[in-house]
């Protein structure tokens, strides 16, 4: 059986790609590669290898949504994956809801949610060994309307994703 690789993620517009790479431009020099400007997301529901059978009722639920607010006001270094983040100090109740909403939806059609806390993040940087301080970040304000399913394609020793709806 032929299985894609799925995840459902906010996908920024042009004007919002732009401030996080503006952000981002400013904690260079910094060690790791920076993800392509046009994989930045913030993932909502890792779904992992899934057969054809269920893409129907995936796209189903990649729908538009109340705008959500979402401020990336700090910037982390995760050392295990080795991955440089833009996080938030605040996580808004509308996407907290959004995203119980979504797995409750996933649930019905044979999901399971991880146990792991949802912790909204932009990945910025992969491969990264530090961080300097003091971290120079530019928050970015995100106005999140649009629920995109997405496949991650392994090429090479990269990823590059492709929106499906």
């Amino acid at each position: 059986m032929n299985t894609q690789r799925l995840f459902f993620a906010l996908w920024p517009d042009d004007a919002t790609r732009g401030s996080i790479e503006t952000a981002r431009a400013a904690l260079f020099p910094m060690s790791g590669a920076p993800v392509d400007a046009a994989n930045l997301h913030v993932t909502l529901a890792f779904l992992g290898d899934v057969g054809p059978e269920k893409l129907p009722a995936l796209l189903a639920l990649a729908t538009p949504a109340a705008a959500c607010r979402i401020e990336f006001d700090r910037v982390e270094l995760w050392s295990k994956s080795k991955v440089i983040v833009a996080g938030c100090n605040h996580v808004p109740s509308a996407l907290t809801r959004r995203v119980d909403e979504l797995w409750a939806r996933l649930d019905r059609i044979g999901f399971a949610r991880s146990a792991q806390p949802f912790r909204p993040h932009i990945t910025l940087v992969r491969g990264a060994k530090s961080l300097r301080t003091p971290v120079r970040w530019l928050p970015v304000s995100w106005e999140a309307t649009q629920l995109r399913l997405v496949q991650s394609v392994k090429t090479a020793n990269v990823s590059r994703y492709e929106l499906l709806d």
